[in-house]
């Protein structure tokens, strides 16, 4: 029985890519780390969770997380597979343009199958509208404050047939409108067969101590026989950038942050050391760090938290996490880690992800080095651009890298200054960054492109595609 419930869903599958059922039409990729924040940038399956999300066929948490690294139970797989065929099977419906697919599509809404050992019955839903229902992907996003635009991705789903238009308007949440955001309103206009479309939120960044802020996107008057599902509204979160030490004189001057986006340990390692670095050494500092389970349980790790002091001269400390081993292949497993309290210092990156590698499913080595993506984006107005780069299928030893802008469309000195540098990924260390300064000027030039590579690896380390990358500047 197991087998025919196997070759039922290749089917669906091979009749999905034989069709172009359920795709995204000339929208832009949308990435899932765009979607989900625990969705690391750059991962394997990054592409396929934005892709599927974006159609509906899966969901994340209600806390706005994916769970990337969790277990499905069979019910779940169950009601994935229920998303697939009902989307198929719309889609077969409103495309009959030939008796092939109208088989197909009387073959896939099929009745009753007898087995020898149980019954299988396939019920298919009422016929859902051809011109489909429209939606946000999910009801929470978020946005930092400094990045200057939230990307908001409504979705087509149970149907695709014909042209048809959504409104779309925000209101004010805790967001102050014209000094966290920009008001906007407008139309989004889906051609024939087109299934996503993404707008774009301005977000204002300032000076101020605020904490985050909340707006409401919400979506109205459908046309061409369209109609709205859920989540018709979704709440997105700005987050806050300014964070001011809890007493000492800093000046504004000394910043301490974790040396590193992100962080791996293989499940059998006996212990990492996590890099919090001070970005100037005079004078003294403290600064306080925990961790929290994400995915993971204290069946995992070790959880810990302390203060790390600074003397004058010092501008890096560590902590370690004990991580512990087992035999199960239970996937890989994340742990929170925050920096709080500073003391002589302002905060920079605060928290930090720490993915425990299952060693029962992957080897370990110096690992891969990439772009986390081949596109980044940016205005001119937030003043710098952030590149992230990932280390991939192993954090063994300190290995580095070389960067560099390399041309472009946009002008040298006048959209941007021209950088290059070298990365150090420390033991255990996944993901850094670098930073493209930007210029703002007064002329209406969004759009140009900055090119960036990155090549040179050592210490035995190699490259990954992609090795380059583009930086549009809006």
């Amino acid at each position: 029985m197991r087998i025919r419930i196997f070759s039922y869903s290749i089917a669906l599958v091979t009749a999905g890519i034989l069709l172009g059922v359920g795709g995204t039409g000339t929208a832009a990729i949308i990435f899932g780390s765009d979607v989900f924040p625990d969705v690391r940038t750059g991962m394997y399956y990054d592409d396929a969770i934005g892709e599927l999300s974006s159609v509906g066929i899966i969901n994340g948490y209600d806390n706005g997380n994916f769970g990337p690294d969790d277990f499905v139970t069979r019910g779940q797989v169950a009601v994935l597979m229920q998303r697939l065929r009902d989307d198929m099977v719309s889609q077969i419906v409103a495309q009959e343009s030939s008796d092939s697919s109208s088989s197909l599509a009387a073959s896939l809404t099929g009745g009753t199958e007898d087995d020898e050992d149980t019954d299988v019955t396939t019920t298919v839903q009422a016929e859902p509208t051809e011109a489909g229902a429209m939606r946000f992907t999910i009801d929470h996003y978020s946005v930092d404050e400094e990045s200057g635009m939230a990307r908001i991705s409504v979705v087509r789903t149970g149907g695709r047939k014909g042209a048809v238009t959504v409104d779309y308007t925000i209101a004010a949440g805790t967001a102050t409108a014209g000094e966290d955001y920009e008001v906007v309103s407008g139309t989004l206009s889906f051609a024939d067969s087109e299934t996503s479309i993404t707008f774009v939120v301005r977000i204002l960044d300032d000076d101020l101590e605020e904490g985050d802020e909340t707006i409401t996107v919400a979506l109205s008057e459908p046309t061409g026989g369209a109609t709205i599902t859920t989540p018709s509204t979704a709440v997105l979160t700005i987050k806050d950038d300014e964070v001011t030490a809890s007493s000492g004189d800093s000046n504004g001057e000394a910043v301490i942050s974790f040396g590193a986006l992100g962080y791996d340990a293989v499940e059998d390692g006996e212990t990492i050391a996590i890099t919090v670095e001070r970005s100037n050494d005079t004078g003294t500092a403290s600064v306080n760090f925990a961790t929290s389970d994400g995915t993971a349980s204290n069946s995992n790790y070790t959880p810990t938290s302390g203060t790390l002091s600074f003397a004058a001269g010092e501008s890096r400390k560590t902590f370690t996490i004990d991580v512990k081993d087992n035999n199960d292949i239970n996937g890989n497993k994340t742990v929170n880690l925050t920096l709080s309290g500073p003391i002589g210092v302002v905060l920079g990156t605060s928290s930090a992800l720490l993915t425990i590698v299952d060693d029962e499913l992957a080897s370990f080595g110096s690992g891969s080095i990439k772009f986390a993506r081949s596109m980044y984006e940016a205005t001119e107005h937030s003043e710098k651009a952030v590149i992230e780069v990932t280390r991939a299928k192993g954090t063994n030893g300190i290995v580095t890298v070389e960067y560099s802008t390399n041309g472009g469309t946009a002008v040298a000195g006048y959209d941007y200054e021209v950088t290059s540098g070298i990365l150090t990924f420390q033991s255990g260390e996944s993901k850094k960054s670098f930073i493209v300064p930007l210029i703002k000027d007064e002329l209406n030039d969004s759009g140009e492109r900055v090119n960036l590579k990155i090549e040179n690896p050592t210490n035995g380390a190699v490259l990954m595609s992609p090795t380059t990358a583009t930086l549009e500047i809006q």
